[in-house]
């Protein structure tokens, strides 16, 4: 069974040393596991999830002590990529408010006086991307992540790739890696199965949209494929979208439209860009 190794994706690696009592990188998996002789098991804790604030905050946790699961599976070690927005410092911690579009949370980095962990906090500010390692933590229904690791994000290209890896693994837990709707069975399937098959499968895919039974989801899909090819890096203005999509004989709303793409980012269909008002479609 393989098990989850950083160097397996670019953008993990120099978390070896993370701060506030706990490595950032090397997070050894047991794997995805199904069909045990003691029943069905969900992911081991310490296997790492490529996620967004939004998933964060919309996992189940059933009671205040039990883990919290998101798409049914075990949420232990996250990755998230985020702006800082605000901080604040002390003799014992340092408390970063962050936001990646699509939604804000907290996060604790604690200090140890015997490392190096103030000077590394030192090189973070506000308004600067950061790669955030850690766990969730919950207090008085307020959620927050307790930071393992985090670093300055100096390659761009690591915010996009990030949107489309969290979006790729909700896919394949969801729906399974044949597309049919189906998760995976039978098999142990590490975290680091889906990073790894992730630069293979992250640029194919098609126009035709069979899975999706909502007519406004599919009509938004084809508007947002056709004009992405004109659109670049920045992505496609859902103003366009809604434009294209109203185009002829339509009733549907302002609201309904952009309820439908909510919906289609919640679900993994497309992704965030350039803001909050550009997306780009994950395949």
């Amino acid at each position: 069974m393989s098990g989850y190794d950083d160097t397996s994706n670019p953008y993990y690696g120099g978390g070896a040393s993370g701060g506030g009592g706990g490595g950032g990188g090397g997070f050894m998996s047991q794997g995805y596991t199904n069909d045990s002789p003691s029943g069905p098991k969900k992911a081991a804790n310490n296997s790492l999830r490529p996620v967004t604030i939004r998933q964060i905050l919309a996992a189940d946790q059933p009671h205040a002590d039990a883990d919290f699961c998101l798409d049914g599976v075990d949420l232990g070690q996250l990755t998230f990529v985020a702006v800082v927005r605000n901080m604040s410092q002390n003799a014992t911690n340092v408390s970063y408010s962050v936001e990646d579009g699509t939604g804000t949370i907290e996060v604790r980095q604690w200090l140890d006086s015997q490392s190096d962990d103030s000077e590394k906090a030192s090189e973070i500010t506000q308004n600067t991307y950061v790669r955030i390692l850690g766990t969730v933590k919950s207090f008085q229904s307020k959620r927050s992540i307790s930071v393992g690791h985090i670093r300055p994000v100096e390659d761009f290209n690591e915010i996009f790739f990030h949107k489309l890896e969290a979006a790729y693994v909700h896919l394949q837990l969801t729906r399974g890696a044949g597309g049919d709707g189906a998760a995976p069975k039978g098999n142990a399937t590490s975290a680091s199965d889906y990073s790894g098959s992730f630069a293979a499968g992250a640029g194919g895919g098609n126009a035709s949209f069979p899975d999706l039974s909502s007519p406004l989801q599919r009509k938004i899909m084809e508007a947002l494929t056709a004009l992405k090819v004109d659109a670049g890096e920045d992505g496609v203005h859902v103003g366009q979208i809604k434009r294209r999509v109203t185009q002829g004989a339509s009733n549907y709303t302002d609201e309904e439209i952009t309820d439908a793409i909510d919906e289609l980012q919640n679900e993994g269909y497309l992704y965030q860009s350039a803001n909050e008002d550009h997306v780009l479609p994950t395949s």
